[in-house]
């Protein structure tokens, strides 16, 4: 291989990113994932203080999201604690979508 059969190759395997693009997706994606926490966090104090409910859409909506992404990561590299991590938040997310289902069903008229 030539030099520039190595850089193709290389290039493809990477999907024509470099290291430090990666790098700063990934820490980019790790810092939403905080920050949609502490949304959550602060919509469903304001919901209990405010109005005296517990908000479960917002925690659905983190939950679904963290699934996938843990999902994710177990179906590019195999780990089975990635699996359990990922079935733990799909758990929550479907007691948090159950939570919000119930709380829509009492206000129906």
């Amino acid at each position: 291989m030539n030099r520039e059969e190595i850089l193709q190759a290389s290039r493809k395997e990477n999907q024509n990113r470099d290291l430090p693009e990666k790098e700063l997706l990934y820490l980019a994606g790790s810092h939403s994932a905080r920050v949609g926490a502490l949304l959550c966090c602060v919509v469903t104090l304001l919901g209990s203080v405010l109005a005296r409910r517990m908000l479960y859409g917002p925690w659905a909506i983190y939950f679904g999201m963290m699934a996938t992404q843990w999902l994710v990561r177990f179906l590019k590299q195999k780990r089975k604690t990635d699996l359990v991590v990922a079935l733990l938040f799909f758990t929550l997310m479907a007691a948090a979508f159950v939570g919000l289902v119930r709380r829509l069903w009492e206000v129906r008229p």
